[in-house]
């Protein structure tokens, strides 16, 4: 039979290991372990007659531990195929008992592994993209993506510049601009060479700085998606004046929305609204974005975009964000996303959208509502911080579900956190 390496004993005879991906087939007996199954699986003798079945022992999406392996006899009908099994299963069951079924996953362990199989996914299309540069997609966003040349500095030499653009005097800083004049863009994908570039941009005079940035105009959108020059460009945006930066901005119009969704390429919206919110070219950007409010607000990297719009922005542009949740308050405020949304627009809204969405959020239904929500619960504990409402009231509303609260963990922390439990975390 098919049983899991942690369940074979050594010294059982006839027995063989099969890595995911290998098959084993003879005459007498034929099995294959999948691709997708996590750890080696063994192969003990069998009937002849039986042929193998397995499927994977550990689901990565379900992240519980599935014992999901048969025997059939391809010469009996049904009612034999279940004797055989269960015959089989209680003679091995006297050789060896089966390990405690594997452990679920906590949260958090669960979401870095989904990270790192990102960084995983991230890193070979890096790898594909260098080996075949015609691929030509960025395969995270659907447009055009292109990876900086490889420097022509080693590891060696760019430890020696940061460590000169750190620690020596003006000479050194002289000196490491010299060796990287030139090489900017090149520089700036890489991930050592991204931090040199950075540090140079501090160090150097405005006059100087400029000079290294020229060589980066021409490629904002293809470092807007580059998990190493997304920096650069962000130091440019906060170190350099707008004379001087004011080319990101341009570069940027035509694919506001789409950088805007980029994990990377928000990050440039942000640091422009931070610094430049002001001035026309941002401004620009800004009523490109504001053409799919509704849909940005819910998206997992955009709604840091439409955060700093709503933080940052002009009143103009604040209340267009602000219209686009108050379109469905209630539904926003559970949104995993949109939910930080509408916890800013109470701090930073006018009086008059303030008070439409206290009203359609603070009545009892909609308290009861967001409080039972994965995520509408962080809106409540903004609405006990808002001065117009009366935090004995939505305490009160709180009080009267908390039964339904104490089922859920996150429910036990929202009473800890507004001070109705004591807390035993």
């Amino acid at each position: 039979m098919v049983v899991p390496a942690e369940h074979f004993l050594s010294g059982l005879p006839g027995g063989a290991m099969l890595l995911p991906g290998q098959q084993f087939q003879c005459e007498q007996l034929q099995a294959a372990v999948q691709p997708q199954m996590h750890g080696p699986m063994i192969l003990l003798h069998m009937p002849q007659d039986w042929t193998i079945q397995s499927q994977p022992f550990y689901s990565a999406d379900s992240y519980s531990y599935r014992e999901s392996f048969w025997m059939t006899d391809d010469a009996a009908d049904s009612t034999t195929q279940g004797s055989h099994s269960e015959a089989d299963q209680s003679n091995d069951s006297q050789d060896w008992e089966p390990s405690p079924r594997w452990p679920q996953l906590t949260n958090s362990a669960a979401r870095r592994l989904r990270r790192k199989r990102v960084a995983d996914r991230f890193t070979k299309q890096l790898t594909t993209m260098e080996a075949c540069p015609s691929y030509g997609q960025d395969l995270l966003t659907g447009g055009p993506c292109s990876d900086p040349p490889a420097p022509c500095l080693d590891a060696e030499m760019l430890s020696d510049l940061q460590l000169k653009l750190s620690e020596d005097g003006r000479k050194g800083v002289e000196d490491a601009l010299a060796a990287i004049r030139g090489q900017v863009w090149s520089l700036a994908g890489d991930p050592k060479g991204c931090r040199v570039v950075q540090l140079a941009l501090e160090r150097a005079s405005q006059q100087e700085a400029s000079e290294l940035v020229l060589e980066l105009r021409g490629h904002v959108q293809e470092a807007a998606t580059s998990p190493h020059a997304n920096y650069v460009i962000q130091k440019v945006v906060s170190q350099m004046t707008f004379s001087a930066a004011s080319f990101v901005a341009e570069e940027l119009v035509g694919t506001c929305a789409r950088l805007a969704r980029h994990r990377f390429g928000c990050r440039i919206f942000c640091r422009l609204l931070e610094f430049f919110s002001t001035q026309n070219s941002t401004l620009q950007l800004v009523e490109e974005l504001l053409g799919e409010t509704q849909e940005l607000c819910c998206h997992s990297f955009a709604h840091h975009v439409m955060q700093a719009v709503i933080e940052n922005g002009t009143q103009r542009h604040r209340k267009q964000v602000v219209a686009a949740l108050l379109t469905d308050p209630l539904a926003f405020a559970q949104d995993k996303n949109a939910s930080y949304l509408v916890k800013f627009a109470f701090r930073y809204s006018c009086q008059e959208d303030n008070r439409v969405l206290l009203a359609q959020l603070s009545h009892p239904d909609a308290i009861a509502a967001l409080a039972i929500s994965q995520y509408g619960c962080h809106v409540v504990r903004a609405l006990v911080e808002v001065e117009e409402l009366d935090t004995q009231a939505v305490l009160h509303i709180i009080r009267q579900i908390m039964p339904q609260l104490r089922e859920t963990k996150r429910g036990q922390r929202l009473l800890v956190d507004l001070g109705l439990e004591p807390d035993s975390f």
